[in-house]
């Protein structure tokens, strides 16, 4: 258990040194993009909402919110705070757009047929 602790404190000091690095890099006018970084037109970047609709709709089952950032640092290496995830999740759930709480901290999507929800 320590060793996954300790890999995700050095994932995390990993990315925070890299954006440190870039931060750097621009102010110094040095920064070159990268390529295949430029964002195209009109294309929006996935919020980690969007990130967690898709791992629910993908694990067809309410998922609680520890297992979600889990998911959202291995399957797409975004780290993300537990706190601020649960609260943006809990916004949507309570405007009643894409997920719904099912339980403490647990979220799934709102058309989830695995619930077999009959909305006639």
């Amino acid at each position: 258990m320590a060793d996954k602790h300790k890999k995700l404190v050095l994932e995390t000091m990993e990315t925070v040194l890299e954006l440190q690095l870039r931060s750097i890099r621009q102010a110094l006018g040095k920064d070159e993009p990268q390529i295949g970084s430029t964002r195209q037109r009109g294309r929006k970047r996935k919020s980690l909402v969007d990130f967690c609709v898709m791992i629910l709709t993908d694990e067809q089952r309410p998922a609680h919110i520890d297992e979600l950032v889990e998911i959202l640092r291995e399957r797409y290496g975004r780290v993300t705070d537990r706190d601020s995830l649960s609260s943006a999740l809990t916004k949507k759930a309570k405007q009643g757009v894409l997920v719904r709480r099912v339980a403490p901290a647990t979220f799934e999507t709102l058309d989830d047929p695995a619930r077999g929800d009959d909305h006639d």
